[in-house]
């Protein structure tokens, strides 16, 4: 199978899952052809397509005049800013050259942002990173080091300290530096959508692009929008549970199907930037509620790879987010932990 073909197959397994995410959340919200008749009643409108190689899912209501051609053009437009394979893209021109003479208003207050989100995380999130996973292959029982891979030359080119940023030049420190911002793209581009419908005096929406999700006001049965998790069961095996959303974005990092087994300790197959290797302790997966939808994504991605006591600490000590973390305990098994004023959202208990 080509490339592409196996990639349009991946992409239409994908939509279907979000399809039958609105199919799912309709009937655990009442079920049958009432639910339907209750969307059309209030008007609940659902877009949904590709963004950035992603699928993508608009709910909202009531409806407004010509949304669907603006949202459209909101997407090509902000696509534009992220994407890597466009030779038009200053994304594309940064990642294959060693510096960019006259980068746009628009690109250096992108990198200065994400340097500063870099920086906030302690550098345990940061987007340069992918080339560390060139290097390393996982496996249900083992992390590998690949045949002639020297971890300490691909760290030499993981930083965003090493893009040194004027009004003028881009400047890397290293030729072999290369950023993707196509996630943290998707959550900025949440972040418009949203602000589009409001000055549409649209309140009620909820909005997923990939891997991240962004909620406001209730459906279309006047109650809260409601996300679709997985938590394990008591074998370990994955299990759908529903966390009700109120005005808050939501963003996932790490499967907790997906491990591997060290000093008798399950691992995620997630590698630290800040060294090169793989984090050395037992979360392994993180489900983080904020604000925006960049905060709970950084932060999901950066608790993934801080460790589980980390994230029950940053916990405790923020009022502003909530969190379900699912780790492994040496000597305990698999652990399912949650904020406590979130327990009374979630479709499922956690002691």
């Amino acid at each position: 199978m080509s490339p592409n073909a196996r990639k349009n197959l991946i992409y239409s397994f994908v939509l279907l899952g979000m399809v039958l995410i609105v199919y799912l959340y309709r009937s655990s919200t009442g079920g049958g052809s009432s639910v339907d008749e209750v969307a059309r009643k209030n008007g609940l409108i659902t877009w949904n397509g590709e963004f950035m190689d992603q699928p993508y899912l608009f709910l909202y209501h009531p409806e407004r005049a010509n949304v669907k051609v603006k949202l459209d053009s909101l997407l090509n437009h902000q696509a534009q800013l992220y994407l890597m394979d466009s030779p038009r893209s200053e994304l594309y021109q940064l990642n294959r050259q060693d510096s960019l003479p006259r980068p746009s208003k628009d690109l250096l207050a992108l990198l200065r942002m994400v340097s500063q989100d870099s920086k906030n995380s302690e550098s345990s999130w940061d987007p340069t990173a992918g080339i560390l996973y060139d290097g390393w292959s996982f496996s249900s029982t083992r992390a590998g080091i690949k045949d002639s891979v020297n971890i300490a030359a691909l760290l030499d080119n993981v930083g965003m300290p090493k893009f040194i940023l004027s009004d003028t030049l881009i400047q890397k420190v290293k030729t072999g530096l290369k950023i993707n911002l196509l996630d943290y793209g998707q959550t900025l581009t949440l972040a418009q959508v949203a602000l589009f419908l409001e000055k549409q005096g649209i309140r009620n929406y909820f909005l997923q692009i990939g891997k991240y999700t962004l909620a406001k006001g209730v459906n279309e049965r006047q109650e809260l929008w409601k996300f679709k998790t997985q938590r394990p069961d008591s074998l370990g095996k994955a299990m759908d549970g529903w966390i009700a959303l109120q005005n808050r974005a939501v963003a996932s990092a790490g499967d907790f199907t997906q491990t591997y087994k060290q000093d008798s300790l399950r691992k995620a197959w997630v590698l630290d930037p800040r060294t090169g290797y793989p984090v050395n302790h037992g979360l392994l997966q993180t489900t983080v509620l904020a604000k925006t939808s960049k905060e709970a994504a950084i932060l999901a991605q950066s608790l993934l790879v801080r460790g589980w006591q980390d994230a029950v600490r940053i916990d405790s000590a923020r009022k502003d987010v909530e969190m379900i973390l699912i780790y492994n305990e040496k000597g305990k098994g698999l652990r399912l932990y949650a904020s406590p004023e979130l327990k009374a959202m979630l479709s499922f208990p956690i002691e």
